[in-house]
């Protein structure tokens, strides 16, 4: 019973803090003045995000889990029940703006300034079935199959605060430069770390000149010498790697398998928006499970 209530407790904690998050961004409760209003937009994407949460698919978590959850039943101010079809066309016609400025917002929310932040990209498999197993069973498995996404996370306090997201697989590096941006707008960076793919001078420029910090990632190319080295931000890296710096990059890992491992890595949707909603719906409840767990209060 203890035990119940704590999930009840935190469940509570989960959907207050997902609502102040709404509020700072100004979400919509209605899209429009002719809306039926039977469910508001706030209600509609808790569930979205609830569904990524509880790992179950439209059907069995609209029949089987939310019918359960009393708790948030009543929070939520539910009547009754939206069908699967109703979270379907809601996920539909959600833009994926929305979510992204939700992350936007979570370095003002705790207080965050000065941070270390990581950059990393990783893949989700679009086949139902674990990408490992596929290969033990000797299924062919493609790039095609795949949804790449990069993301910079906060590696002190292990927050995602920007997310890209493409359909085609493309190297990491692409997304360094709107990436970076991203993340400065929202707080102040000191130190930005990344692996080898993201070894350029023009990183290291950025984040000096725009970012005001320093970048560090380990050098590609080793056997080249020095003096064949181009761009002295990478002549330097050569010289001395400041491994000790370096060395908090392995929390960006961390973060993108806790996401894989609470919330699986297949995603279930067959068209790319829906493909999209889902993975920023992961990385929103993410978020917010990791502020709770900073003890972050409203």
């Amino acid at each position: 019973m203890k035990s119940e209530k704590k999930k009840e407790l935190k469940l509570i904690k989960f959907l207050k803090l997902l609502f102040k998050l709404l509020e700072l961004i100004e979400f919509p409760k209605y899209s429009s003045k002719f809306s039926k209003k039977t469910f508001d937009n706030w209600q509609l994407f808790a569930l979205l995000v609830l569904r990524q949460k509880s790992r179950k698919s439209y059907d069995d978590f609209v029949e089987e889990w939310l019918p359960c959850c009393t708790v948030i039943l009543d929070f939520l101010k539910l009547d009754r029940v939206p069908s699967s079809s109703c979270l379907k066309k809601f996920a539909k016609r959600l833009k994926a703006s929305w979510a992204h400025s939700i992350f936007g917002e979570i370095p003002e929310l705790a207080s965050l300034k000065d941070l270390i932040v990581g950059i990393d990209g990783t893949t989700n498999s679009t086949k139902y079935g674990s990408r490992h197993y596929y290969l033990r069973v000797g299924i062919k498995v493609k790039k095609k199959d795949s949804v790449k996404w990069v993301s910079v996370v906060d590696l002190i306090h292990q927050l995602i605060l920007v997310m890209k997201i493409r359909k085609k697989a493309r190297h990491d590096n692409v997304d360094f430069k709107p990436s970076m941006r991203k993340a400065r707008k929202a707080t102040t960076i000191k130190r930005g770390v990344g692996d080898k793919g993201f070894d350029a001078e023009k990183n290291y420029e950025l984040f000096e000149e725009e970012i005001g910090g320093e970048f560090i990632a380990p050098p590609k190319n080793k056997d080249v010498p020095i003096w064949k080295t181009k761009g002295q931000h990478r002549k330097d890296m050569k010289k001395y790697f400041p491994k000790t710096k370096y060395s908090p990059r392995s929390k960006n890992e961390t973060v993108i398998s806790v996401i894989k491992r609470k919330m699986g890595d297949a995603l279930y949707s067959v068209k790319f928006h829906m493909r999209k909603i889902e993975l920023l719906m992961r990385a929103v409840a993410y978020d917010i499970d990791r502020l709770i767990k900073l003890g972050v209060e409203i």
